[in-house]
């Protein structure tokens, strides 16, 4: 099998179309050559995309004015934590009604009547609200919340929308796919939550009746000034819940982190729940009923002064 000619300089690592080939004097024989790649219909490539994004560069010639990246893709792009991964999907791809979708090999295509969108990182991407909105007809109910509070901000994670968009967002699309799960989660967005775990440990804690939760509220411990943030708490009666996901157990520098808080909060007199990712993903009947063991349901009556710890068993 013969080597393929190199490509022009202009062309080599760039997506480029049949048209600008010709235009720099490549064959219709040479597109054929198996060292090109054709992630869309119409698109070529020396190398393949290896990433979301680069799938994304790669469509752009391919991109029509006023269209955005959008759905799960636009989330992707927002770095939105959700829970699948969009990499191997069709790339998301929306334009303004009454113009058609686009088609092709690679991409969902949609025709929305309302759009609105922002330059991120060289892309074009629908706005942060809309693309929440386009979220709540894939989504779960609880996902839908964990989106919104990773879009309004953390303490080390600024904010990409404000509620106020996402209130103005959803009024103005009420009548669209969604709107029942959009009307549940816009009342429980919350700020400063750091992942999406911590977000469905809130629901989950919510929906079990623990009323007062903090998200990432500032516990003063020690005599050095240190402030903590547990993940969840309820201050005014000394309970932190502190989600652990594989980092915390497979690095060595977390896992002392994490002991050192631990007992900074107890030896303020707080008690220190450690959910795990099998308790909130694997068996939630389990993680019920060792809360109602070992932290009875504080909305209860009667719970009050009898939350015992679990290190000491029952």
């Amino acid at each position: 099998m013969r080597t393929p000619h190199p490509l022009p300089t202009a062309l080599a690592g760039a997506a480029f179309t049949p048209a600008e080939a010709r235009r720099a004097g490549v064959s219709a024989s040479r597109l054929r050559a198996r060292d090109l790649h054709n992630p869309f219909h119409g698109i070529h490539l020396s190398i393949a995309p290896a990433s979301l994004r680069e799938r994304c560069l790669a469509y752009l010639p391919l991109l029509v004015g006023g269209a955005y990246f959008s759905h799960q893709t636009g989330a992707a792009l927002l770095g939105v934590p959700m829970p699948m991964t969009p990499d191997e999907g069709p790339l998301h791809v929306s334009v303004e009604f009454p113009r058609s979708p686009p088609r092709g090999r690679g991409v969902a295509g949609h025709s929305l009547g309302s759009l609105a969108g922002q330059v991120v990182d060289g892309l074009p991407v629908s706005s942060a609200a809309h693309v929440w909105c386009q979220l709540s007809g894939v989504l779960s109910r609880e996902d839908l919340v964990a989106v919104g509070d990773h879009l309004i901000g953390a303490r080390k994670r600024p904010a990409l929308a404000d509620i106020d968009e996402l209130v103005v967002a959803a009024d103005e699309l009420r009548r669209t796919k969604g709107a029942r799960a959009r009307a549940w989660a816009l009342p429980r967005i919350r700020p400063d939550a750091d992942s999406r775990p911590e977000t469905l440990l809130r629901l989950f804690l919510e929906s079990r009746g623990y009323g007062d939760l903090e998200v990432n509220h500032p516990v003063p411990v020690g005599r050095r000034g240190v402030v903590l943030h547990p993940d969840l708490s309820i201050p005014e009666r000394r309970l932190a819940f502190e989600y652990e996901g594989d980092g915390h157990r497979v690095e060595r520098w977390q896992w002392h982190k994490d002991i050192e808080r631990r007992e900074l909060l107890e030896a303020e007199g707080w008690r220190v729940v450690r959910v795990t990712a099998h308790d909130l993903f694997g068996d939630r009947d389990a993680f019920a009923e060792r809360l109602n063991r070992f932290v009875p349901n504080v909305a209860f009556e009667g719970a009050e002064g009898d939350i015992r710890h679990e290190s000491r068993g029952a």
